[in-house]
């Protein structure tokens, strides 16, 4: 398994790659076209040459809509935008990364949301798409939000349509609130139950985990009556305990949720504050997976 970090948001990248690599990370989960039609894709590309870390282009992020919201991506449109990037890998001389299509696709727009088969056509076209521009890697799907009874119910609708078989099924997980890692959701009696009954409706598929982390901003719990935060040491602990767990359930890669804390303060996600010091799951990530 390989492990990876949410960075960039479709911003330049190059400045932070020399450090996620020395915290062990193998890949980095980059939105190609967060700036949507003026996204510098050829940029983000070419970042990405010559370094150890490998990127997994997004194409399609957020909730897989245009801009102001009136409509969705539409397939033939995440199609050609991963055909250009492929295009621009090929410019820049980028050999090694894989490519994602879409985001969350069962809280997405809601055309997608509400029509799985849709979001298996845009898997589908986006596969045809960069295979014929001679692509070999993997092609993963934007992983259902949670692994949760509303994300099973969507990616069951999902793969009840042709996907090819070396296509990789994405997914995230995200705890309960306020709950540690082996906790499940609600409707599952363990994270093995959560598990078997994924990997039950993919079959053969290999799978990838594009996203999971923990909070350490107050998650309201008890239907609201109560408010608890996780510490620094609990996250560090509950990150290595996922990794594990991923590992040991043969997921192809492991991706944290994110480099930095967000801006609005429900938003500490990430393994660097906002006043740019590392918090204890980087170092405990260092010591765990840097190579020596």
């Amino acid at each position: 398994m390989r492990i990876g970090l949410n960075a960039g948001f479709g911003d330049p990248i190059k400045h932070e790659l020399g450090l996620l690599t020395d915290l062990g990370f193998q890949i980095v989960r980059q939105d190609l076209y967060a700036r949507f039609h003026d996204a510098p894709v050829q940029q983000l590309v070419s970042e990405f040459v010559g370094e150890t870390i490998s990127p997994l282009f997004l194409i399609g992020g957020g909730h897989i809509q245009r801009p102001d919201q009136t409509r969705r991506i539409e397939p033939d449109e995440l199609a050609t935008w991963a055909r250009d990037a492929v295009r621009a890998a090929e410019a820049a001389g980028l050999a090694t990364y894989a490519i994602e299509v879409g985001n969350e696709p069962d809280i997405a727009h809601r055309d997608y949301a509400t029509r799985p088969q849709d979001f298996a056509v845009a898997v589908q076209q986006t596969y045809a798409a960069v295979r014929n521009e001679g692509f070999t890697g993997d092609v993963i799907t934007g992983g259902i939000a949670n692994l949760d009874r509303r994300g099973f119910r969507y990616l069951t609708g999902m793969m009840s349509t042709s996907i090819a078989d070396d296509v990789v099924i994405g997914f995230h997980r995200y705890p309960e609130r306020g709950k540690g890692p082996q906790a499940p959701h609600r409707g599952f009696t363990s994270r093995e139950d959560e598990w078997s009954t994924l990997r039950g409706i993919v079959g053969s598929h290999r799978l990838a985990c594009t996203e999971f982390g923990y909070n350490t901003a107050p998650e309201k719990t008890w239907f609201g009556l109560r408010s608890r935060r996780r510490t620094d040491e609990e996250v560090a602990s509950s990150v290595l305990w996922d990794f594990a767990f991923f590992r040991d359930h043969e997921c192809e890669l492991a991706i944290l949720y994110q480099l930095n804390d967000g801006p609005d303060a429900t938003d500490r996600f990430g393994i660097r504050r906002v006043d740019g010091t590392l918090k204890p799951v980087a170092e405990r990530i260092r010591a765990e997976f840097r190579a020596v």
